[in-house]
């Protein structure tokens, strides 16, 4: 297969592990790859996005239907947030076992940190919504949040979801099981939403290239019975 191919292309149709699955198996493992990219998507659409803490909570109050709906799209993604990891885990682990399965590990404690902040983030916006209590504290209060909890929540989430993502992004790569195109955008994601902070870009673009790999799952050739 041509290098250009191989971007556009799941480099190796015939090895790859969703050749196994079964049809119904492919459609759960698409599915659950589009899933959990459009629900975040879809939360970052429905939510202003603010820079700062406050302003965020004070929009949370003055708009309090958009803001529940924002934050129950943020809820329905975990579970599928969860299965994305299986299903990258299942298509890596056949070439690099160690490094799939470190990923998966790394990638599901920062799942577990996403599933705490959102459930932190649930009690803010009641909280903010609620009218007795000052929104400026509130807000003052999360930007420090320094209790051992908090920070086990925030070590679990953003290097666990960096280095879980980098490590199965090198095994993907190395498992010719995806297209490359695809695997280049989860990097490209990374700098939009961990460091420049455009969560709207960023999820757009990691929504493009879960719908890639999913769609490359959908279309592998089926194993011949032995």
């Amino acid at each position: 297969m041509s290098a250009i191919a191989s971007v556009l292309e799941v480099p190796e149709p015939a090895a790859s592990p969703a050749t196994q699955f079964t049809r119904v198996g492919r459609f759960a493992a698409a599915a659950t790859l589009v899933l959990g990219a459009g629900f975040q998507l879809a939360a970052f659409l429905t939510e202003k996005q603010h820079d700062k803490t406050v302003d965020r909570l004070r929009w949370v109050a003055a708009h309090p239907d958009r803001a529940n709906v924002a934050k129950l799209f943020d809820l329905l993604a975990m579970p599928f947030l969860f299965g994305t990891v299986v299903v990258y885990v299942l298509l890596a682990r056949q070439r690099s076992p160690r490094l799939a399965y470190a990923g998966g590990i790394l990638l599901g404690c920062g799942m577990v940190g996403l599933s705490a902040a959102q459930g932190l983030e649930t009690l803010e916006f009641k909280l903010a919504q609620d009218g007795r209590f000052d929104v400026a504290a509130l807000g003052h209060v999360v930007d420090n949040l320094s209790t051992a909890p908090g920070i086990a929540m925030l070590i679990l989430f953003i290097p666990g979801a960096f280095f879980g993502l980098v490590t199965l992004t090198v095994a993907l790569w190395r498992s010719r099981a995806v297209p490359r195109g695809a695997l280049v955008l989860i990097p490209v994601f990374i700098v939009l939403d961990f460091a420049l902070q455009k969560g709207v870009a960023g999820h757009a673009v990691a929504l493009v290239g879960a719908t890639w790999i999913a769609l490359s799952v959908l279309r592998s050739p089926r194993a011949e019975p032995d």
